[in-house]
């Protein structure tokens, strides 16, 4: 009897800015994933006559070629592909005509009107309705962009809305539905009942899809799909948690058990801090600390804050580069500013959550400023200015789990960093000693390996998602590692002071 082949898996990973499609392949004993990147494309948004659209086309067939070439190196690997999943960002949407075609038109969450958005915004309870779905009242939410279809013409009321990720999910089998995670995003979801809230989406300009939950098999890939794929035999295709927070959580930690909680923070150009919690905070010390609330796997709560990420270095990385007369900033340059930035002893910090610094430009200038009013020195070397960039990031890091303990009454006890901001050591050793917790740094890529290890549990590959954690996991990226907290803690900063820069 031929000894059965190996199981491979397909992660399509899409980001706001670009995606990717990632193989998976377990070895026989389901002790190792090996993964390696098959495709990667860029996600441009396109104008439209309606407005800024994402190019849905352009995005279906990156997807098509990824996993075209995806099934060929399984394939040549000698493995059988047993699942595909896809995530995706939250909020935005295409449109299903009542006939089942997609409307060219899938808004982009930038393209939102925010003076339309504070209107409607104006005519409904924030708090009451904070209380119901856990999502913050924020321009880009899917019922402001459904608001303003209806306000512009765009689509018919009986279309149905399916989230981006979901939309793939259905080219590539035809299912209609929205995962429970990625619905989750929406605000329109009523935690309590687990169902679309009637009084959120009463009036609203569409149809909502029945929602599923990760690990349900959508189906398999149409016999088109199938063909184009170059394969004789349909795959299988499962939901995944499609929001990719909630992939990411899944790849490292599972609902939070005991006394202690287990942070994460996914940091990549922007973060993401929080937990995941058995049941949600619908409070208003929840709203107002602004934290909100997805599902995630498992049926896990995602008590999450948005926070800024390595955007801040980037943006001051260019600013260097322009003044050295580069183009950009070169690798082996960036990895000199942190090690200058992990040797500097410089002590000042600043908020980074200060909207007046979520704009590009002058960004050195204004970070010396806040600087020099929190220590009173302004940053004296390019590698004093990163580490109070990454000290300052770490101090919001550990702040929100400092708010995690107070709304659940549950200490943090550890935290995980995860996505590229866990690559290098200085900003999780820094967020070690702001937190006091030991915190280990890695997986990088957790979205994707989140999704390979829940396809790899629909499949019935292995058993759930604590045993997938403990696999080894053969990505290219180094292992974890466990960085404990340093002797002495990270200051606290002093108010920038009014009428700062």
């Amino acid at each position: 009897m031929p000894e059965p082949s190996p199981a491979a898996f397909v992660a399509v990973d899409l980001g706001s800015a670009s995606g990717r499609v990632m193989l998976g392949i377990l070895d026989d004993g389901a002790h190792r994933l090996s993964v390696r990147e098959v495709a990667r494309f860029a996600n441009r948004p396109v104008p439209r006559p309606e407005g800024l659209a994402w190019d849905i086309d352009a995005l279906w067939a990156d997807v098509r070629d990824g996993l075209a070439r995806a099934c060929a190196a399984a394939a040549s690997a000698g493995a059988a592909v047993r699942g595909i999943g896809v995530d995706s960002w939250g909020v935005d949407y295409v449109r299903l005509r009542r006939d089942g075609r997609m409307r060219r038109f899938a808004r982009h969450h930038r393209d939102v009107d925010a003076t339309f958005a504070a209107v409607t915004s104006a005519s409904r309870d924030a708090a009451a309705d904070y209380a119901v779905t856990g999502v913050l009242d924020q321009t880009i939410n899917t019922a402001h962009q459904l608001r303003q279809d209806g306000r512009d013409g765009i689509g018919a009321p009986d279309d149905t809305i399916v989230l981006i990720a979901d939309a793939f999910v259905h080219l590539l089998t035809g299912a209609v539905a929205a995962e429970r995670s990625l619905a989750s995003t929406t605000a329109l979801v009523d935690r309590a009942r687990d169902a679309w809230s009637p009084s959120l989406v009463a009036g609203l300009p569409a149809r909502l899809p029945p929602l599923v939950t990760a690990g349900h098999r959508a189906g398999s890939t149409t016999a088109d799909v199938t063909a184009r794929l170059d394969l004789t035999e349909p795959v299988p295709v499962w939901f995944v948690t499609s929001h990719d927070t909630a992939a990411a959580f899944s790849a490292v930690v599972g609902t939070a058990e005991g006394d202690a909680i287990e942070g994460v923070v996914a940091c990549g150009s922007w973060a993401v801090a929080g937990a995941a919690i058995a049941e949600p905070v619908l409070t208003e010390t929840a709203r107002a600390c602004g934290f909100t609330q997805e599902t995630g796997a498992e049926g896990a709560t995602l008590l999450v804050k948005n926070l800024s990420g390595m955007w801040l270095l980037q943006q001051v990385t260019r600013e260097w580069a322009t003044q050295d007369g580069l183009a950009e900033w070169p690798l082996d340059r960036l990895a000199q500013l942190l090690e200058d930035a992990a040797a500097s002893r410089y002590a000042g910090c600043f908020d980074p959550a200060d909207p007046a610094l979520g704009a590009p430009g002058d960004l050195i200038d204004r970070l010396a400023a806040r600087c020099a009013a929190d220590v009173g020195i302004p940053p004296q070397t390019r590698g004093d200015l990163a580490r109070a960039i990454l000290a300052s990031l770490a101090r919001a890091y550990a702040r929100t789990m400092t708010e995690i303990h107070q709304l659940t009454g549950r200490p943090v006890a550890r935290i995980r960093l995860v996505g590229g901001g866990s690559r290098g050591d200085l900003l999780a050793g820094l967020t070690a000693a702001a937190a006091g917790v030991p915190v280990t740094a890695g997986p990088a890529e957790a979205s994707v390996r989140g999704i390979l290890l829940q396809l790899a549990v629909a499949a019935g590959a292995l058993p759930d998602l604590a045993a997938a954690r403990s696999l080894d996991v053969d990505d290219g990226e180094p292992a974890p590692r466990v960085h404990p907290v340093p002797a002495a803690p990270l200051p606290a900063s002093r108010p920038v002071p009014e009428g700062a820069p």
